[in-house]
């Protein structure tokens, strides 16, 4: 099996695992109690938490575990629109993860703007600026660092640092950056969120950093009142694991760049009428959007799994959701276009050796998926 969904989950790492399973024997107290196992359990988790903070160039008191980045991006809209004024609006770029969008939408509804979509899958930072220089300004921006759909990278810094200059909170779902890209900007940010199962990590947890964000919970004092929940120590301590071991080794990003680029040239020669969404855009090294030339996505995928390649038809959140996704309809994709959308991501680990298998792996499906076309009166999309 050679899996190509990293964007959509990463295995759990070796050491995240060891870290996991320790955690859960050892040290399974609740760590608000008030005895000395619990005290125990406190300490490591502020050390985790001060050690992730320190990569992130962050105070440690503005780091909130959380389940993970859905959870930590609907808390900043909660927060704003529960203390901020009921005429005040926010902006987005228009390829925003549905956990952003989505929860913009439900605590700010109708006082949603959108950047403009340009066609390399990008935003154009001096709209950002005319809309910030026309006033009034948002109560937030929010425009994330990488898209999960196309690896298209944004212009978060100069974002940061122009809503800086305003006086305006910046948000930023910096999801995907973490193990691909290096984070050492984030701080730049008034808001970034993590999920530790993108990087190596279990799932159902993550942190938010930035300060003001409240609690989606009532009923409980933990994270210092702003997330409530006894907090899931054996998962912290194997995302702290996942994050030294993952995403703060050294990354050949030229040379992984290189394997994706390789293949999406030859697939280019091998299937004429191939279109990367974004490939002259900067891009995460590991994603690759295709709109075939041919065929229903649904049905590539299947061949492809069937061959032991796993790739996805998109973001696994939006996938089935009618209406397609956000980077289709940011870029107006028709719908039999949207319904060719191929989307494949691999990690760190991948070989020269794995890419070349699904590059022949597309080859047999396709010439698959065509002998059954022939025999079919069914139109193929």
């Amino acid at each position: 099996m050679s899996y190509f969904d990293n964007n959509a989950t990463t295995p759990l790492h070796p050491s995240a695992r060891e870290a996991l399973l320790n955690a859960s024997n050892e040290n399974w107290a609740n760590p608000s109690s008030p005895y000395r196992i619990s005290a125990k359990v406190r300490a490591s988790m502020q050390k985790c938490r001060e050690s992730i903070a320190s990569g992130l160039q962050t105070d440690p008191d503005q780091l909130i575990f959380t389940s993970g980045s859905t959870e930590a991006n609907n808390s900043v809209f909660s927060h704003l629109s529960q203390n901020g004024d009921k005429s005040s609006r926010i902006l987005l770029s228009p390829f925003e993860h549905p956990s952003v969008s989505e929860a913009a939408h439900y605590w700010f509804s109708g006082r949603v703007d959108f950047l403009n979509a340009q066609p390399d899958g990008t935003i154009n930072t001096g709209e950002l600026q005319a809309y910030l220089n026309k006033g009034p300004l948002p109560v937030l921006v929010s425009i994330m660092a990488a898209s999960n759909e196309s690896g298209v990278i944004q212009p978060w810094r100069e974002a940061a640092r122009l809503c800086q200059k305003f006086g305006v909170p910046y948000h930023c779902d910096s999801t995907q950056l973490p193990g691909k890209e290096r984070l050492d900007d984030l701080s730049l940010c008034t808001y970034s969120v993590y999920s530790a199962h993108k990087f190596g990590g279990p799932k159902g947890i993550g942190w938010l950093v930035g300060k003001g964000a409240s609690s989606l919970l009532v009923g409980g004092e933990q994270e210092k009142g702003r997330r409530g929940g006894t907090e899931n120590y054996p998962a912290i301590k194997s995302a702290h694991r996942a994050w030294e071991s993952v995403v703060q080794a050294p990354l050949d990003i030229s040379g992984l760049s290189r394997l994706r680029d390789d293949f999406e040239d030859q697939m280019e020669q091998q299937i004429p009428g191939i279109r990367i969404i974004g490939k002259n855009s900067p891009r995460l090294w590991n994603t690759s959007l295709m709109i075939m030339p041919e065929f229903e996505n649904l049905h590539w995928v299947g061949k492809l799994d069937k061959l032991g390649f796993q790739v996805s038809t998109g973001s696994a959140c939006s996938s089935t959701r009618t209406g397609g996704s956000p980077i289709a309809q940011a870029l107006a994709l028709s719908l039999p276009e949207t319904q060719r959308l191929i989307r494949i991501s691999s990690f760190q680990d991948h070989t020269h050796s794995e890419w070349k298998g699904l590059r022949d792996a597309f080859a047999k499906a396709h010439l698959s998926l065509q002998k059954e076309s022939l025999g079919s009166s069914v139109i193929s999309l």
